[in-house]
Parts: C-alpha cells; structure tokens; sequence
C-alpha cells in the first residue's frame, strides 16, 4: 500500500510537472541584490484583504544593501509614501516586463534628483508620478539601496515583475535560477462546511476541523476518523510553504482537490489582476480568518468570486454526498513541491435542521436599506454570496447609541454607502463628530465619515458596529533633538515624532522662513524628519521654523522654533 502511494504521488509530480512547465515560460534575470537569496514572503502569499503582488527577498536584517536593475530600461513610475511600498521604483523594459523594487532606504542619486524636484513642485513628500523626461537604466546598474520605508515590518526588498501591456504582477520565482527550494508545502488542518439545512457533518450542522498529520510520504487526517457527510459539502484547507533555508511562512502556487478521481477544483498562481485581488475575501474562509486568525482556503467556489486563478472545475468543488467520495488533495509550491492528502467521506443522513430566520439579499443586485436614521446602500457584486443584512439602532455601555450594520464576518468586495442621522446632542461639534467601529473589546477605532446636512456619510467596505465619535484633541509634536537657537550643519536632519490618539494623522507641513521645505514621514514609527541637505537653506543664516501638524477632524498643531545653518 505505501509503494503504491508513493508510486501515485511520483506519476502525480511528473505529470504535473509537464504540466506547468509547458504553461510558465522560463526567463532567466539578474537577480537584484548581490546576496544570498532567501525568499521571507512569497508571489501571491495570502495578506490582509489582497494577494502578495511580488516576492520579498531578505537582506537578513540589513539594510543600504546596493539594489540593481534586472535588466536595461526606463524609469516609468516612481512612488513616495509613508505607508505601502514606502520608497519604489518602477522600471520599463524592452522585453515586455515592467520591475518594481519597494521599502528602499534611498535612491540613486539620478533618481533621487529627480523625486526632489517633484517633490517641491508639488509640495508633497508623498508623490506618485510618471517622470517625463526619460531615466535610462542600465542592466545591473544601481537604482538604489535596500531599506524599511513603507509599511515593511523589517529590512527587505519587495519585488516585482509585471507584464507592462496588462500592468499584472507575474510570478518572479520563474524568472530566476537562484532562489532554491526544496521543501514540501505543509497541509496543518481541513475544515469541512456544511452548505445548506440540508447538509452535516457527523450528524451536525456546523463546520468540523481535523487536523492533518505526515507519514509514510503523505499527509492524513489525524487519527484516520470515520466521518459521515450528508448534503452539499465544502472544503477548506489550512496550509503553507517554507523554503530551503528559511522558516519564514510562505503561500502556494497550485492546487488540484479531486473527489473519485474527478477534478472538482483547482487553481494556479501564475499572474493576477489588481483589480481581482480583494476577491482573496472570498478565496479564504473570511468569517474564521476575522474570529480566530487562521486562513483556511476554500477549495469550493463562492458564486460572486471573480477571481480569474481558477482552472478546471466541477460543480464549483461543491461536493454533492450522494455516495461514498475520496478527496485528493495535491498541493504545490512553485519548486513543485508536493503536499498530498486523501481521505474519504462516507454518506450520512440528513439531519432535520431549522430553516435560518431572515431573507438573505441577492449578490446579484444592488440594495438599499432603511432603518431608523440609518440608510445603506450596497452596489451590485458587493458581496460574494447571498447573505442576510440587518441594520438596528441600540443602546450599548453607559447607555451609548450604536448601530449595527450587517454582519462583521461577511465580506464586502466593493465599498458601500451608509448615512446616518446626526444626534441633536452633537450637531455643534461640526467636523469635530466622526464615525468609528466598534470591536469586540468594545474599543473605538476612527472610520471616518463626511457630515452633510443633518447626516453623516460614510464609504466603508466594513459591516460591523459603528457609532458617533468627537474628536478635538489635536495631535502632538516631539522634538527629538533641542533646535532653539542651535547651529545645524547642511547635512543634518531635524527629527520630530508626531502623533494622533484617534482619528489619526492627515497632513504635515514644514516651513523655513515661510517657504515650504520637504520632510519625510515613516508612518509606521510615526517619525518625521526634515534633511537640511534638500532644504532651501544657506551656510550661515537663521531660519524661523514652523512644524505644523493636522488630523482627520481638522485639529491642528504647530511647533515653531528657530535655528542656524553651520558647515
């Protein structure tokens, strides 16, 4: 039997190797940094409300690592931001590839020029442009410097490869020859789902985990359990890939669910669109990733998922138990690793199960709802499946208003609109009353909103809890050195680190003698700091200083102090 096994899973490797080698054409590219390649985050890995657009290549703990272009080409994009990629660049080539390169530390100084003079003809350090004169970029030529900017949560460098016609991330790890790996993925537990009143596990009406265990070349269900299924039955899989060298937790490529040898669901991570990767809510269980952090992947296919990964199917992957089933599951990583698990589900009987109270709305089609005070309105494909929507005013703690809005463990794809009437009690706050959720520990976080007559307006791709806010307290500002009357060198950095309790930071401005002066803002350490060398200062001379400092509500905050330029 274990020969036979492992005879299955070799033929199973081989086929599936011709497989996607015929489908994923090889092109080999200098590989971006002059270090031992370690992959910490992998194409398509699964993150919160997207799929990974690159790979994350480690510098192991590093940073200022020299960042070279893969091949020769132009500047057509550069990115500032204090949040996301933090400093990128983006590079067109001739082959048809455009390469992206994120979280660096600093440019090039040719590109760095160029982000400076944007930079003050906007007055923004957060840009995001098309240079218009052309940046030629040699193959190997350095582009930059590896770095933390954004929010990276540690030294690396985000890469990218897309197709420049269609601007979809493709997938880097079949476009170099240096990245090794040769670790199996890891399959940790199954979740089976019973789809409708007509359908359980064992009897019950609710999803069941087994976890999973490896042996004898193969995963099992652990302890080998008899499991009786009846109805229409979904599966999910918990499951992750490490890499040779590496125990940083990785996603997938491909997966392949057969039941009696009939392919009911696959998918294959080659390329992706943008546009398609919140559709990852409706790829993951949504509901058990919100209540207990784990993602299960669904191996059956919601009706409003649009998501274009997903190759040959049957019936969804939605498993009719009509007789006895065996379930394969081959899983792959992109070195083709195989993670194999089968198991059988034998034919249970139908329980007698209450018809849920409430009718669900159509995913099909656009809704607006009504119920004291609060209006909702929810555009077509906004949600993945049919699902019952509720909205209701109550009294929470401390008897303090709060409206309940759909379900917070149903995902929305698209942003919808919700208004609500403003208490008389607040109206005089003005643009000081915001909206804010509610989480499970009762804790208010800012979601934002946009008073207009008597209402409150709101875009939110949230259902939840929500209640009315007042912020005026404005942020604050700390000098991290002393600047009153000191003597600063042209090279110095003015260092601030700036804060908002609640609604959270919108703007920051910074003036020498009135003239707007570049700083550039780390939203993840919350530091700001002001390079005198890109300042419109000179040697010798005194500067008035003004830090001025706005949150989502309008509160502001102004620092003002004065210095003196030296060597």
């Amino acid at each position: 039997m274990i020969k036979l096994l492992n005879l299955h899973i070799i033929i199973l490797t081989l086929i599936t190797s011709t497989i996607y080698s015929q489908q994923v054409p090889r092109e080999t590219f200098l590989f971006p940094m002059d270090i031992t390649p370690s992959v910490s985050g992998s194409f398509a890995e699964l993150r919160t409300n997207h799929f990974h657009s690159g790979i994350d290549l480690s510098t192991h703990g590093k940073m200022g690592v020299p960042v070279k272009s893969m091949e020769k080409g132009t500047v057509s994009r550069i990115k500032v931001s204090p949040v996301g990629y933090g400093n990128a660049v983006y590079i067109k080539h001739p082959n048809g590839y455009t390469t992206v390169y994120g979280h660096l530390r600093n440019y090039a100084p040719k590109i760095d020029s160029v982000i400076t003079a944007e930079q003050y003809k906007i007055k923004s350090f957060a840009i995001d442009f098309f240079p218009s004169t052309e940046i030629e970029i040699k193959k190997g030529e350095i582009i930059g410097y590896s770095g933390n900017s954004g929010s990276s949560g540690g030294p690396h460098l985000h890469y990218e490869i897309r197709d420049t016609e269609t601007e979809e991330p493709m997938n880097p790890f079949f476009f170099q020859n240096k990245i090794k790996d040769d670790v199996r993925p890891k399959i940790m537990n199954i979740r089976l789902y019973p789809l409708d009143n007509k359908s359980s596990i064992n009897g019950s009406p609710s999803a069941k985990n087994y976890p999973v265990v490896f042996y004898d070349g193969a995963y099992h269900l652990k302890g080998n359990p008899t499991i009786y299924a009846s109805g229409k039955i979904g599966l999910g899989i918990e499951m992750l890939d490490y890499m040779s060298g590496s125990w940083n937790k990785c996603g997938l490529y491909k997966l392949n669910m057969k039941v009696n040898n009939l392919v009911y669901y696959s998918w294959e991570l080659n390329r992706f669109s943008f546009d398609e990767s919140r559709y990852i809510n409706s790829h993951i269980d949504y509901a058990y990733k919100a209540k207990y952090g784990k993602r299960f992947e669904r191996c059956f296919r919601q009706p409003g998922n649009q998501l274009r990964i997903y190759g040959e199917m049957h019936n969804n992957g939605i498993i009719l138990m009509d007789t006895l089933k065996t379930v394969q599951i081959s899983a792959f990583d992109a070195a083709n690793n195989l993670a194999y698990l089968k198991f059988k589900l034998l034919k249970g009987k139908t329980p007698n199960t209450p018809t849920v109270v409430g009718s669900k709305l159509s995913y099909t089609t656009a809704h607006i709802l009504k119920n004291e005070g609060i209006q909702c309105l929810i555009p077509q494909g906004a949600l993945y499946e049919d699902a019952i929507i509720q909205l209701s005013k109550k009294r929470g703690p401390a008897n303090k208003l709060f409206y309940e809005i759909g379900d917070p463990y149903t995902p929305l794809h698209t942003y919808m609109n919700i208004s609500i009437l403003i208490p008389d009690s607040l109206k005089e706050m003005g643009n000081k009353v915001c909206l804010a959720t509610i989480q499970h520990s009762n804790k208010a976080n800012y979601a934002g909103g946009k008073i207009n007559n008597d209402s409150i307006h709101l875009a939110t791709r949230s259902f939840g809890k929500y209640t009315f806010a007042i912020d005026s307290i404005p942020p604050t500002i700390r000098a991290q050195q002393n600047i009153r009357g000191r003597v600063f060198p042209l090279h110095s950095k003015l260092s601030f680190k700036i804060h908002d309790d609640f609604s959270g930071i919108a703007s920051y401005e910074c003036l020498l003698n009135k003239k707007w002066t570049l700083c550039e803002y780390d939203a993840k350490t919350n530091r700001l700091t002001c390079p005198l060398s890109k300042a419109p200062v000179e040697k010798g001379k005194q500067y008035n200083f003004e830090l001025i400092i706005t949150d989502n509500c309008g509160n502001e905050k102004t620092l003002e102090s004065y210095f003196t330029t030296g060597n």
